[in-house]
């Protein structure tokens, strides 16, 4: 097989978007971008952690692969197509690997040669990865070690079909769920572990503070878990009572439900368009699931994008006093990106695909309706193997029954285990949006994320 060509006309730089980085010098946390580009991935995770499963092998200390992982691994070897797909990604992975210039290949070959895929060590990097809890450490890439393992391969041509494939994401997202059942267990508690908070990797040491983890966040030093039961408990951590006061007057205004670091304002959306071409971000008909009633109410209106980096506050709350008209999650992908996006300068496919990703991927929706605003639509995405979306019971409005009201401020859902994305879609002709959310593209870089219950759209007077 050919290898993929290099593009030699681009340099590649690392960069979390904040600045370009070196492949010798790590930035601080960045919000939102995980894993800058491939090649980052590949020296500051990959590597290493073949490194580690081969000490583990050395010392007959490999974990039995899970339930989960056999299944899925038996799934593939029963399906000649998945078989030759997940190995093609395999090879895809490692040719691109192969191109890489030759400083980046010395530092891979520090940790052996460049061939970082093999199919039998596929299914045991996730192995490891399901056993443990995610590391903090003070790099972009924090919080999402499956995003680390499956940078290089899901950007493959093969890697794009196989993370496309339905089938194919059923059978992973049991991989996924059994990952989520460790990390809601006692167990994964490793990394807030109080009598040694400068353990490797840990959320609770000096370093963790100092980049924000637990910002006007609760927490109980004096506590195990620092006052929580699992890792994933700790991920989904509340603020303290106000620290996230819902500004603006109620009675003709919306707030963000959640932090938000600007990403994408588009004016006059579209009801039905090609959202999978470069430039064309976003289709109504394909973000709500194909559902031609929400679509009627939105076709001409505002949408607003942001992310979360997966260093911060998790939960959703209600945008608005009025009613909660209709709540559901849209089953999608898990590690898809937008085919052809590429990778240039300052680019991954991860923070490119974003608004992709609103059309595909696992995600909550919610319409509201506001007296004086109109409609209003919150759709909560998950990114990579930041997959479950959670609506809280009281929240969830089948089609079909009636609206319930609704303050704002009210906690509405979650995400589980992972930062991610978010979508505000407002009605054509009801509100005039904040600059900073029209002006979203000059925000992307700002130091710290619009804070929950800031106001994102006023109603225009009659």
């Amino acid at each position: 097989m050919a290898p993929i060509p290099a593009n030699t006309a681009i340099p590649r730089l690392e960069t979390t978007g904040r600045q370009l980085l070196t492949l010798e010098k790590d930035g601080p946390i960045q919000m939102g971008f995980w894993v800058p580009n491939r090649v980052y991935a590949t020296v500051k995770y990959l590597a290493p952690l073949r490194q580690h499963i081969e000490t583990l092998r050395a010392q007959n200390a490999l974990q039995p692969l899970h339930d989960s992982i056999s299944t899925f691994k038996q799934f593939i070897e029963a399906n000649g197509i998945y078989r030759m797909q997940v190995n093609r990604m395999l090879d895809e992975a490692n040719a691109f690997i192969a191109t890489c210039d030759q400083a980046t290949i010395d530092e891979i070959q520090a940790f052996g040669d460049t061939t970082v895929y093999s199919y039998d060590d596929f299914f045991t990097y996730l192995n490891e990865i399901i056993h443990t809890s995610p590391s903090f450490n003070d790099t972009a890439q924090v919080g999402t070690p499956m995003n680390g393992l499956l940078a290089v391969a899901m950007g493959t041509p093969s890697g794009a079909d196989l993370f496309h494939d339905s089938t194919f994401n059923a059978q992973f997202k049991l991989v996924l769920d059994a990952w989520n059942t460790f990390l809601k267990s006692p167990q994964s508690l490793d990394k807030l572990d109080i009598q040694n908070p400068e353990k490797q990797g840990s959320w609770i040491s000096q370093a963790a503070f100092a980049a924000g983890v637990w910002n006007q966040m609760v927490y109980d030093a004096t506590q195990p878990g620092y006052g929580y039961d699992s890792w994933n408990s700790f991920f989904i951590r509340p603020f303290v009572p106000n620290a996230r006061p819902f500004q603006g007057d109620p009675t003709v205004s919306v707030d963000v439900g959640c932090e938000t670091t600007p990403w994408a304002y588009v004016n006059g959306v579209g009801a039905e368009t090609p959202f999978w071409v470069k430039d064309v971000e976003y289709s109504l008909f394909d973000l709500f699931g194909g559902q031609q009633d929400k679509v009627d109410l939105f076709t001409g209106g505002q949408v607003y994008q942001g992310f979360l980096s997966a260093t911060h506050y998790h939960r959703w709350n209600a945008p608005l006093d009025g009613q909660l008209i209709e709540s559901w999650v849209q089953p999608g992908t898990y590690f898809a990106q937008r085919p052809d996006q590429g990778e240039g300068v300052g680019t991954w496919e991860g923070t490119e695909s974003q608004p992709y990703l609103g059309h595909v991927a696992s995600r909550a929706i919610f319409i509201f309706k506001h007296p004086t605003c109109g409609y209003v639509a919150l759709i909560c995405i998950g990114m990579v193997e930041v997959s479950t979306c959670v609506i809280a019971p009281d929240c969830l409005v089948p089609n079909g029954n009636p609206p319930i009201p609704i303050t704002r401020g009210k906690e509405i859902g979650h995400f589980e285990f992972g930062g991610s994305t978010h979508v505000m879609i407002f009605q054509k002709d009801k509100v005039t949006l904040a600059d900073w959310a029209v002006n979203a593209a000059a925000h992307q870089n700002d130091p710290q994320p619009t804070p929950m219950g800031t106001v994102i759209a006023t109603a225009i007077s009659n």
